[in-house]
């Protein structure tokens, strides 16, 4: 386990400030923020490239903040990859070993599963400039893993991979923290990478965790309006809890004169009857209805009328307002599929759908 307690740092203007991290062993967590949050600031803390000024970092509860970076045991891929130019791919993968005290056979023996593991075992001649993108990545890897680190530290690891291998790298990188039960964490500034790898999320900005939580809960239900706001949340309305029980919220959305009850499990921790506060939901889990669709108990339903209608691949958004006196816009994204079926088009009137239990709220 790797926990960073109370961490603060400097660098010139910028600041960390008070950063707590838990990562249990055999976990990925991926801390995601906007660049210039300090993503690769706190990487290079715990590495121990950055001195703190307050704080610890400990693994399995022994504190080495003061210990030197080789001595940490934690293994760290680079935003872009710094392969040694002037060694051989298999020079560059046995690189760390010098530093630890693993060797002979086993080593051996896992130096091979991971090149068959990577598909890098006809590349062990040859030399770094020679190589693609994907092809460093995949060696960068083979040298963090080869040391049986601690910790697996990976910046922004797609970053210099262009698209088209992107996927393919992340289905490889994933099965491979799954095998070695890897504890493992990545910074990213993307959102799909981290959903895509977390087992739990951290959302950094200026210096900052602001919410931290697995991976679920942090894609629905984000707690602030920071947190909303960095994952994409479109659909945020202001309303005014009326009761508050240990499970639901009621809340009047006063620019609709209406009253709908959502799912909270903390709520009585979280709200107070009369209190402002926002509710949203994400754009996919607005859906829009085929007519005479029979409602489920307990969802909601609302009329709307098509102002845009953005075509994509598979999936498009849609741009509806609200039939109210209010001019209330909803994003929706909807499955090309569905957008045939319904006959989706610029100004055509609509029934949208929204789930309870989708909702997220916090405070205003």
């Amino acid at each position: 386990m790797i926990e960073l307690r109370k961490i603060s740092a400097q660098a010139g203007a910028f600041s960390l400030r008070n950063v707590d991290l838990k990562i249990d062993s055999g976990q990925c967590h991926v801390i995601v923020g906007p660049t210039g949050a300090g993503k690769t600031f706190l990487i290079e803390t715990l590495l121990g490239l950055r001195n703190i000024t307050s704080g610890q970092v400990l693994a399995n509860e022994s504190d080495i903040s003061t210990l030197a970076p080789h001595k940490r045991k934690i293994a760290y891929v680079p935003q872009d990859n710094c392969l040694f130019p002037n060694m051989t791919v298999a020079q560059n993968i046995g690189y760390g070993l010098q530093f630890c005290m693993n060797g002979g056979k086993e080593t051996q023996e896992l130096i091979e599963h991971l090149a068959g593991f990577l598909k890098i075992r006809h590349l062990f001649d040859r030399w770094p400039g020679n190589l693609s993108g994907g092809e460093k990545q995949r060696v960068a890897l083979a040298r963090a893993l080869v040391t049986r680190p601690s910790l697996l530290a990976l910046d922004e690891p797609f970053s210099a991979i262009d698209q088209t291998m992107r996927e393919d790298i992340r289905r490889l990188l994933k099965e491979l923290l799954e095998e070695f039960k890897t504890t493992t964490l990545i910074v990213t500034h993307d959102h799909d990478e981290a959903f895509f790898f977390g087992d739990q999320l951290s959302i950094m900005i200026n210096g900052e965790i602001i919410q931290t939580g697995p991976r679920e809960q942090m894609y629905y239900y984000p707690k602030t309006a920071q947190a909303a706001e960095f994952l994409g949340m479109k659909n945020i309305f202001r309303a005014r809890a009326i009761e508050v029980d240990p499970d639901h919220v009621v809340i009047d959305w006063y620019d609709m004169q209406t009253k709908m009850t959502i799912p909270c499990h903390c709520s009585q921790k979280r709200f107070k009857p009369g209190q402002d506060l926002f509710f949203g939901i994400r754009s996919e889990l607005v859906f829009v209805i085929r007519p005479g669709f029979e409602n489920k108990p307990g969802f909601y339903l609302f009329d709307a009328n098509v102002k845009k209608f953005y075509r994509r691949g598979r999936n498009h958004t849609l741009i509806a307002e609200i039939i109210s006196n209010k001019k209330l816009i909803f994003e929706i994204d909807i499955h090309d599929v569905a957008a045939k079926k319904l006959e989706i088009c610029e100004g055509k009137k609509i029934t949208i759908s929204l789930e309870p239990r989708r909702v997220f709220l916090y405070s205003a």
